[in-house]
């Protein structure tokens, strides 16, 4: 058994051999006792096992027996004055506002990595806004297919929609999209955004194809053209010319023409199609072409920029308008007048007058405008809109003149 006539003067001498192991007790109040020597004076091993032939066995083997620091004497007080009251006074007063202050500059940092400035407000934590957070410039019109109110923003909003549709005119918002494989088509599927089930004279659809996917062929007698909104296709002539169109490319195709469009990667269209206005003795030419190479035209009376992207001679019967308002800029004319429209709104956000409604759109929407509807539309946001439009050149093909001197925008 351990007993205090083991421990012999300061030096805590270890046990003869033999001896059990000291109890915890003995050995915290030597190690807090020896001094710098350590636990058995300074000529012991720091293993157990060699402190003792039974320490091996002891559940402090594996204790580290390292001195313990000398200790210090305590440093006498100094007596008390006044300033040193009143100084030590105001720093306990400053001490809660330096917490507070710490507090506040430890977060600026998380602060501005979780609320990085995007392009139209603060990024999310969506998918499709890591692109902007990260500094990575994201692909053109990638907000079309990837828009803010998304079906998956809403589920917490059950039966909300902004789609309106009335007697002349439509708002169709992206949650009220509904694909269905497309007919004829291989692989794809559409969205019918406008159609004359709706009052139009002509359709307007999205086409999501993807590896693999192949078109189909219009019916008899309807002209289509092919705007590329994501992705990429190949467009084949029945003659085996080939055409590869990338983002913001575009292809009119006329009535008749056989055609076919593949891809092999996730790509999205937006298609429109109408039954060609024939026009003795004039023949629309099939045409492939991209929104940056076609001029900016004049548009007295108006600030925003205009791109047409099929000529405006007589053999077609329709164009699309790519037109691109600044952050406050707006539509100078209210507009009223036969032609028809189908608009989808690329970039930017904004306001769109249409009858005696206002709506707040963005990108991702499409309208749909008939004839002498009154429309208008300012640009609001931080960056610029684009907006891509169908606009029906001849309504009345009585008075062809009247058409063509209309067609001002």
């Amino acid at each position: 058994m351990w007993h205090p006539s083991h421990q012999v003067g300061p030096t805590c001498q270890p046990p003869s051999t033999g001896a059990p192991p000291p109890p915890i007790e003995i050995i915290q109040y030597c190690s807090l006792t020896c001094g710098p020597e350590g636990l058995w004076g300074p000529h012991v091993s720091e293993s157990a096992e060699d402190l003792h032939p039974a320490a091996a066995a002891h559940p402090l083997h594996t204790l580290s027996l390292v001195s313990p620091p000398p200790r210090k004497s305590p440093k006498k007080k100094k007596p008390t004055t006044a300033s040193s009251f009143l100084h030590r006074r105001r720093a306990k007063m400053m001490l809660p506002r330096l917490h507070l202050l710490l507090v506040v500059v430890s977060a600026l940092p998380l602060v501005s990595v979780a609320a990085g400035v995007g392009g139209e407000g603060f990024c999310s934590a969506e998918p499709s806004a890591s692109r902007e957070c990260s500094g990575a410039r994201p692909p053109l019109y990638w907000k079309v297919t990837n828009p803010t109110l998304a079906p998956a923003h809403l589920q917490d909003l059950p039966g909300f929609t902004r789609s309106v549709y009335k007697r002349d005119h439509a708002l169709i918002t992206p949650e009220s999209h509904v694909f269905s494989p497309l007919p004829d088509w291989v692989n794809t599927l559409g969205a019918f955004l406008i159609s004359p089930a709706i009052g139009a004279h002509f359709t307007m659809y999205l086409a999501k194809m993807h590896d693999g996917s192949k078109s189909a062929l219009p019916p008899k007698g309807v002209e289509r053209l092919i705007f590329v909104l994501q992705g990429s296709i190949l467009l084949s002539e029945e003659s085996g010319n080939t055409h590869t169109l990338l983002v913001d490319s575009y292809a009119y195709l006329p009535a008749n023409m056989k055609h076919s469009v593949i891809s092999d990667e996730v790509t999205t269209l937006i298609i429109f199609e109408r039954r060609y206005t024939t026009i003795e003795d004039y023949h629309p030419d099939l045409i492939v072409g991209s929104t940056d190479k076609q001029p900016l035209l004049e548009t007295p009376g108006e600030v925003f920029e205009l791109r047409k992207l099929l000529p405006t001679s007589l053999p077609y019967d329709f164009n699309i308008h790519i037109m691109d308002f600044q952050p406050g800029e707006y539509l100078s004319v209210k507009e009223v007048h036969y032609n028809q429209h189908g608009l989808l709104l690329l970039e930017g956000q904004g306001i769109y007058r249409l009858g005696d409604s206002w709506y707040p759109v963005q990108s991702g929407d499409t309208i749909w405008m008939a004839p002498f509807v009154p429309q208008w539309y300012a640009a609001l946001g931080k960056t610029k809109t684009r907006y891509l439009l169908y606009k029906d050149i001849c309504g009345d093909m009585s008075n062809i003149n009247v058409c063509v001197s209309e067609d001002a925008f």
